[in-house]
């Protein structure tokens, strides 16, 4: 069993992390280090635990005697696990905590993108950084394109998703992250990158919309797709945009793919932003850091559904429901 600890364990992306560890398989949920609640139980400030875990919040964490650590937090006890030489150096590091003033590179820790990193995940790391979830979904949807030389336009993302990750300065530490990766993954790509952000009435729907000059046929861009990703557990392309509720509580991410016109190429991807650059990335990180398949304990369904008389969009269709990129 994985010894796990949690930094910051009474944020509600902690609370989403716990509700997918007590179901995993391989994790031993040992520490909730929140000191201004030690000695409460976790179920009380996090719903839908009561019944499923006795544990409760703790004033201190001895690494010692854990595996890993989950931070989502910015105290003194969270920086010690980010700081690069600590005595531990065994102890597998997850940072979730988007912490603006964080940069991964300078600290050295791995960029936690299974689709587009995944092999230093498995082989090289020990500290990770999670993707914010703008730049997830941003990334996934440009990477095949990125990876076959194909962005030579200026990117514009416009996003909707929940008022509290579309703050000015989230949004732009999402440019920035965007931006760079794009560049390690294309080096000859030096346009720019925008981002404009729509706050979502979902507290958990992210819907992206992308529309890039490529010269490509459709059916050939959906193999480049469809190759990137198929060996990968939760990334899948179509050749329609799907509505936000085939992701709610999946740590799925879907790109839906069109050509609006000759030359131009429209990608709409959704996913669910408290898993995806989230609770969900991160757990799909731990499974890759100790050799565990990647869909352990992330094997999930959505429970929400259409309406009665609700259909999906055809091919080719916009998504009726969102107002992104219209």
């Amino acid at each position: 069993m994985i010894k796990t600890g949690i930094a910051g364990a009474d944020t509600p992306m902690a609370g989403e992390l716990i509700r997918i560890l007590v179901n995993h398989p391989d994790i031993d949920l040992r520490a909730a280090f929140a000191p201004g609640h030690a000695g409460r139980k976790v179920s009380s400030i996090h719903h839908g635990l009561t019944g499923e875990l006795d544990l409760e919040f703790s004033e201190s964490m001895d690494p010692e005697n854990l595996d890993v650590v989950f931070i989502d937090a910015h105290s003194e006890v969270a920086d010690r696990f980010r700081t690069p030489g600590s005595p531990w150096s065994d102890l597998r590091v997850i940072d979730m905590s988007h912490c603006p003033s964080l940069d991964f590179e300078a600290i050295d820790m791995q960029y936690g993108l299974p689709e587009i990193n995944r092999r230093r995940l498995v082989k090289e790391s020990n500290r990770v950084v999670v993707p914010r979830s703008i730049a997830d979904a941003a990334l996934v949807s440009l990477a095949p394109l990125a990876s076959h030389l194909l962005l030579n336009a200026p990117v514009h993302i416009s996003v909707e998703c929940p008022a509290d990750i579309i703050t000015e300065e989230k949004i732009e530490m999402a440019r920035r992250e965007i931006a760079h990766c794009l560049r390690r993954l294309q080096s000859s790509f030096e346009s720019e990158v925008t981002v404009s952000a729509t706050p979502s009435p979902s507290d958990r729907e992210l819907h992206l919309a992308i529309e890039i000059k490529c010269g490509v046929d459709l059916d050939e861009i959906m193999r480049l797709y469809e190759e990137t990703y198929a060996d990968h557990s939760f990334t899948f392309a179509t050749l329609r945009p799907m509505p936000t509720l085939e992701v709610a509580g999946t740590n799925k991410c879907l790109i839906g793919l069109t050509s609006p016109e000759p030359g131009l190429l429209r990608i709409d991807t959704v996913t669910d932003c408290r898993m995806r650059g989230g609770a969900g990335t991160a757990v799909h990180v731990l499974n890759l850091l100790f050799g565990l398949t990647e869909r352990t304990g992330l094997a999930l369904k959505t429970n929400a559904f259409l309406r009665p008389g609700d259909t999906l969009p055809a091919a080719g269709e916009q998504i009726k429901d969102s107002h992104v990129g219209q």
